[in-house]
């Protein structure tokens, strides 16, 4: 993928309004994105230096009166094509399921048709992966022991990931008008 994941959330956020570093970082937890967008919190400082010499973001130094300055970060139009893209990439079929959950938490910035495009690429990733995963299944029906057991209960898992997933998705095409932008 051209544009990483930190790049994505951090873009992402910055679609929203401007923020600081911190602020940044806050806003990460307070919508529990640490368990569908895993980043650490120095790539995300990293990551603002990078897209700023980059001019997909703008940050201007702003004086506390109190305390240090801080740096407040906007989005470029330059940056928001950026994000797009990342988001789109993400969404292609054949993504893997947490680059795909960090699209699909961003999808509120992608115009309508977008994200419904993104939904059917990840639908149609999920029946690909369901196929596989019944063929493996079956293949490992008559194998014995208690490895193979285990790897069939583990391909079990998976398709109820699945099928969980699609039912999410589902929901999600049906709300997408008034979810984006």
């Amino acid at each position: 993928m051209e544009i990483t994941r930190v790049e994505v959330v951090v873009l992402g956020l910055l679609a929203e309004e401007p923020l600081y570093g911190y602020q940044l970082l806050e806003r990460f937890r307070d919508r529990a994105m640490d368990h569908w967008a895993q980043v650490g919190r120095a790539s995300v400082y990293q990551a603002l230096h990078r897209l700023e010499r980059g001019g997909y973001v703008t940050g201007r130094d702003q004086g506390r009166g109190e305390g240090p300055e801080r740096r407040v970060y906007r989005i470029t139009r330059p940056g928001r094509d950026r994000l797009r893209q990342g988001l789109l990439e993400r969404l292609s079929e054949g993504a893997p399921r947490a680059e795909a959950a960090v699209a699909l938490g961003f999808g509120h910035v992608l115009r309508t048709d977008d994200l419904k495009r993104g939904i059917v690429s990840r639908l149609a990733s999920l029946d690909r992966s369901s196929e596989v995963l019944a063929s493996e299944r079956s293949r490992l029906k008559s194998a014995s022991g208690p490895a193979n057991q285990l790897a069939r209960r583990a391909l079990d898992l998976q398709a109820a990931l699945a099928r969980t997933e699609r039912t999410w998705l589902a929901s999600l095409r049906r709300d997408a008008g008034r979810l984006a932008r």
